[in-house]
């Protein structure tokens, strides 16, 4: 039988990449993902989301592989709902989180902990953040939601605002821990190491040998993801430090984007790049 995804994995970001702009997927993507799946290939998806922002995609995909978490911080098997590894903030991240609220008081916060997501500082932004992605709004302090038993914080602001606190944490202070953009109105903060692209290394050693990891994305939590697959691509209205990471890699830009079919064409090249 021919089978001609057989050795290949595609580990795909959600939003912006996968989701169209209202969160659903494309019928045309949904049918390449089930041909794909049908003709040998594995499937998973790598988000910055949590387990309550991803459970609808996770019943809908039922993934072949270790899902990627957090932005990295969380690895689940998606057969068990068990954590197949898992990275927390370091204690010192808690006086960063105190001040950074503090010195951007309109903007929102959030602690992402396995019990599920803690704001403990409110916006608007925020709270539209938590509604497009169906997780209930809930209030608790540092003290009762311990950053250090949590995956990731997230703060949540204008565009403008994001991007002035992007360059407040360039003081020498802020380097012992490890910060992401996964939308221009976000600004996330990881535990060290830790990204899609180490979570990409960790999935690669539960795959068998000598299979092939083919990665997508748009945004700048998705590079080193891109960086680390063994083929990427990225739609076309990607950041330019994912379209860098494409191009350095030798990978496919698409001139589609998530809105208008970037999944189906995606697959399509990735069947035309390993068949060459």
């Amino acid at each position: 039988m021919n089978r001609p995804y057989a050795g290949l994995a595609l580990l795909t970001d959600l939003d912006g990449t996968l989701l169209r702009p209202d969160k659903t997927v494309a019928p045309e993507d949904a049918a390449a993902i089930a041909d794909f799946r049908a003709n040998g290939g594995l499937f998973s998806f790598a988000t910055g989301r949590g387990q309550q922002a991803s459970q609808a995609y996770l019943e809908l995909f039922q993934p072949d592989f270790p899902v990627v978490m957090y932005n990295g911080a969380l690895l689940m098997d998606p057969k068990t709902g068990q954590s197949a590894g898992a990275e927390y903030l370091p204690a010192e991240a808690r006086a960063l989180l105190e001040e950074l609220a503090a010195a951007f008081p309109d903007v929102g916060a959030e602690v992402l902990h396995p019990e599920g997501v803690f704001v403990f500082q409110d916006s608007e932004v925020e709270r539209t953040h938590l509604r497009v992605t169906n997780v209930p709004f809930v209030m608790r302090t540092l003290d009762e939601a311990n950053p250090a038993d949590c995956y990731k914080a997230l703060f949540a602001g204008t565009p403008e605002r994001i991007a002035e606190m992007h360059e407040y944490i360039k003081k020498a202070r802020f380097s012992q821990i490890n910060f992401t953009r996964s939308h221009e109105c976000f600004l996330e903060i990881l535990p060290p190491d830790t990204n899609k692209g180490t979570a990409l290394e960790k999935i690669r050693r539960t795959l068998p040998d000598g299979m092939k990891i083919c990665a997508t994305g748009d945004f700048d939590n998705d590079a080193a993801m891109l960086l680390t697959a063994d083929y990427c691509g990225c739609p076309a209205d990607s950041q330019p430090a994912v379209l860098d990471a494409v191009r350095q890699s030798g990978g496919y830009i698409s001139p589609k984007t998530c809105a208008d079919g970037f999944f189906a064409a995606w697959v399509e090249n990735v069947l035309e790049h390993f068949a060459r």
